[in-house]
């Protein structure tokens, strides 16, 4: 599951990847209730997972509900929501980002709270970080699958090892670590080869939030949203240098390598040795098991480099995805749906562990139940990356919601470092601050949600 920026387009694309949860025609609950799902259409292997749940779901046929669920394109999925909402058909169970829940769900009133509907057991079950994220006005909106860390580091073991490039035991890589690496690899690469992949484009502003936290214990606006905090005497001054290094030096590429050309299919360069190492999501694990399985062997998997290489501090922000309950939908359909939910995501650990197994572990479990589970039954190939993404998912902070404006500011600012490697660093920075204050006192600049 990747990170999706919202997108609005015609209704008339709103098509349904697939009108059913199967084209196999199930044997349907005499006097069911009906409940009706959104899903996004993800990875195949994740779509396929999915689909088995729902048959083996809709299989008992004494539980007085039959669930029926449509897959819906990236791009169309928001359009299909919108479209059914104003028609009053909106679905009983639809998903939801992290950093969307305030505005999608609170603000709109789109959602129900959970309290009086999911168990309390089951609300309690919830790790406390993401209960951190989910939590607005007292109340939880939406129910989490599983939470997915923005950024680890990928590296190719033989590659490194071409380059005489040990990896430290104990994972602590720090960023001398790695410009000592990129300067032994780059003489080992080829054309068209380099020695580390980057957020480019709008990642560099989403992608790094983990980064820029690890560096200054905070964002690029201060926590009442109301001072832009990217000036020369903070460690957005070190994350420039960073970037600029990286580029004056030719270790990274200047444009996309990855076939799909997006930080979310980056790991498909390291597959094909367009690169030795990356930064990548944690999704990156299951794009290699599922797709390039011979690769596996050879990728190693650790906490990014870091300018100390303190693997205590936040590294990463964590996305994932969450399910709601429509508050378009009656009592009956919504005590339903409730019980959807707790099935497929609560009820049993062994059966929502199923998920991440399919995933190769590499998304993090947003429960306690299930983490436990899988920490007694994961295979000891798999332990190493299972370690890796949740310590850093533990340590992740949430993805930030306020106006993506703001992360785009910030990615100006590391790609004019980038580009101009002859221009001086405040000039970039001083722009950044500049930007982000005229966007925090513009009269339609929200408050803080509570």
């Amino acid at each position: 599951m990747k990170k999706v920026l919202k997108m609005l387009l015609p209704a008339l694309i709103a098509i349904p990847l697939l009108a059913s949860c199967g084209s196999k025609k199930e044997q349907e609950e005499p006097g069911a209730t009906v409940v009706t799902m959104y899903l996004r259409n993800f990875e195949e292997w994740s779509n396929n997972y999915m689909n088995s749940r729902v048959s083996e779901f809709n299989s008992n046929m004494t539980d007085g509900i039959q669930l029926r669920v449509k897959f819906f394109e990236d791009e169309a999925y928001t359009d299909a929501y919108k479209v059914a909402k104003e028609q009053g058909q909106a679905p009983d169970i639809f998903m939801c980002s992290y950093g969307n829940i305030f505005n999608d769900l609170v603000e709109t009133g789109d959602a129900v709270q959970l309290e009086g509907l999911i168990k309390q057991e089951y609300l309690d079950d919830i790790k406390d970080n993401v209960k951190d994220m989910m939590t607005y006005r007292g109340h939880l909106w939406s129910y989490p699958q599983l939470t997915e860390p923005s950024t680890l580091f990928y590296y190719s073991k033989s590659a490194l090892a071409r380059a005489n490039v040990t990896v430290p035991e104990d994972g602590k890589l720090t960023w001398d670590w790695l410009y000592d690496a990129c300067a032994k690899v780059k003489p080992t690469l080829k054309r068209a080869q380099y020695c580390v992949g980057i957020p480019i484009g709008s990642a560099a502003g989403w992608a790094t939030y983990g980064m820029q936290y690890n560096l200054t214990n905070g964002l690029a606006i201060s926590e009442d949203w109301k001072q832009c905090l990217v000036t020369a005497d903070s460690g957005y001054k070190d994350l420039c240098e960073f970037w600029q290094k990286l580029y004056i030096n030719g270790y990274v590429p200047q444009g996309a390598v990855s076939p799909k050309g997006s930080y979310n299919d980056i790991i498909e360069a390291l597959t094909m040795n367009k690169l030795a190492m990356t930064f990548g999501g944690s999704w990156s694990i299951a794009e290699i098991m599922h797709t390039y399985p011979e690769k596996a062997s050879d990728i190693g998997v650790a906490v990014i480099p870091t300018k100390s290489g303190d693997t205590s501090k936040v590294t990463a922000s964590n996305g994932g995805w969450t399910y709601a309950i429509s508050s378009q939908s009656d009592t009956a359909h919504r005590e339903a749906a409730a019980k959807v939910i707790e099935w497929f995501f609560a009820e049993s650990a062994e059966r929502t562990a199923g998920y991440f197994q399919a995933a190769y572990y590499s998304k993090a479990a947003a429960t306690k139940s299930v983490a436990n589970y899988i920490s007694e039954h994961v295979t000891p190939s798999m332990k190493e990356w299972v370690d890796v993404i949740d310590g850093v998912a533990s340590k992740a902070i949430p993805e930030a919601i306020y106006p993506w404006s703001i992360a785009c500011a910030v990615t100006n600012m590391l790609e004019t470092v980038a580009l101009n490697p002859e221009a001086p660093i405040i000039n970039a920075i001083n722009a950044c601050y500049s930007s982000i204050s005229e966007i925090i006192n513009s009269p339609d600049f929200p408050k803080k949600p509570e």
